[in-house]
């Protein structure tokens, strides 16, 4: 019997208690909500403060949260809940889980591909044309025509390459994200790493692929996986279970059962 391990990845789902209206941004500090281009809102920020810094999307009552890291840059979110009206907000944690508003506005969007935003380069998938990782990617799918033998080929790179790092267990931090150009110069990780690393490289190739968050019937605790675009569906893939189904010299599939996934949210 084998074990498969998790990173409890805790998005922060959790209830935010909203101080007032949007304020300006402390001190020191700015936020620049660019606008929307092809399926995502992107921002620049400087920070001064040493507070936690959140950003909210939000469509029709539902939320998504990120966590917005480091003292000043350029991210950009996924806008995956459709067209329509969306609010992005930047919070500044006040104490407990309260916030203010650092900024807040409202975007549109409006006649996008729907596969199109997951082609794109965002915070928990982020990658550069340069990354040694995407130019294996290009490299491995140079020959190849179809996507089915694109995916093949990057899957199997991931799966034969890449092993399972149980040191990892309990000693990050709840907000860490993917770096996948670290994990692929280690080429070790959790699932939460080989979700962004596939995504990555699949997108980079112009097959559009998800970053799934949820609970899987054989992974015990919150985990990450993907689904991938391909022959007209959307079809779940789990690395992290084939790295170690592969290590202990088992039997496993690139394609999963989608009826053995509980999917809370994706990216």
């Amino acid at each position: 019997y084998l074990r498969f391990y998790t990173l409890i990845i805790l998005s922060i789902f959790m209830s935010l208690n909203m101080l007032g209206s949007p304020l300006k941004a402390s001190q020191g500090a700015l936020v620049d909500i660019l606008g929307v281009a092809q399926g995502t809102v992107t921002l620049n920020y400087s920070l001064d403060q040493t507070q936690k810094v959140k950003v909210m999307v939000e469509k029709n009552g539902k939320s998504l949260y990120y966590n917005l890291k480091g003292h000043e840059g350029t991210e950009s979110f996924p806008l995956q809940m459709g067209s329509g009206t969306y609010t992005v907000a930047v919070l500044e944690n006040v104490s407990g889980n309260q916030y203010r508003y650092l900024a807040k506005e409202t975007v549109d969007l409006t006649g996008e591909d729907a596969l199109g935003v997951y082609l794109q380069s965002v915070q928990l998938v982020k990658w550069e044309d340069n990354d040694p990782v995407i130019q294996k990617a290009r490299e491995l799918t140079k020959e190849l025509k179809s996507d089915s033998d694109k995916l093949a080929a990057i899957y199997g790179y991931v799966v034969d390459n890449y092993r399972y790092d149980y040191s990892k267990l309990g000693k990050l931090p709840a907000d860490y994200i993917p770096n996948i150009n670290t994990a692929d110069s280690t080429k070790t990780g959790i699932c939460y790493d080989f979700a962004a690393v596939l995504a990555s490289m699949l997108r980079s190739v112009d097959i559009p692929a998800k970053l799934v968050k949820g609970y899987g019937d054989a992974i015990d605790g919150y985990h990450a996986w993907n689904e991938v675009y391909i022959e007209g569906k959307w079809k779940p893939i789990d690395t992290s279970y084939d790295i170690q189904m592969k290590e202990h010299a088992q039997k496993y599939a690139m394609f999963k059962d989608p009826g053995k996934y509980d999917k809370v949210s994706e990216f």
